[in-house]
């Protein structure tokens, strides 16, 4: 079982930028910090993404989750995500896998 996300995690783009999860609505405790679900992540901007069109910047935006729900892991009425997780972005490029779940001692499914 992969431990699962709070908001210290370590999510980024394939172009240097993090993108940075902030909960939104109320959010159980893990590790110390609150816990992360699917409803956290679209729309998410990746802060000092280099991807650019035409010389504009252009960063990637988190359009959806596609790995690393909890299929019996849930947050007021959401799926957490877990150390898994990959997301699509805007620009067609994956995120890269989470580099820390923020926290080490809850896990799950």
């Amino acid at each position: 079982m992969a431990p699962l996300l709070n908001a210290n995690a370590m999510i980024q783009c394939a172009h240097g930028g993090k993108f940075l999860v902030v909960p939104r609505g109320p959010r159980s405790m893990v590790g110390g910090a609150p816990a992360l679900t699917i409803a956290d992540f679209p729309g998410v901007i990746s802060a000092g993404c280099a991807f650019n069109i035409a010389g504009v910047p252009t960063p990637c935006v988190i359009v959806a989750v596609t790995v690393g729900m909890c299929v019996k892991v849930m947050d007021h009425g959401a799926p957490a995500v877990n150390q898994t997780l990959l997301c699509a972005t805007s620009n067609g490029v994956p995120s890269l896998p989470v580099a820390s779940a923020g926290q080490v001692v809850v896990h799950g499914t």
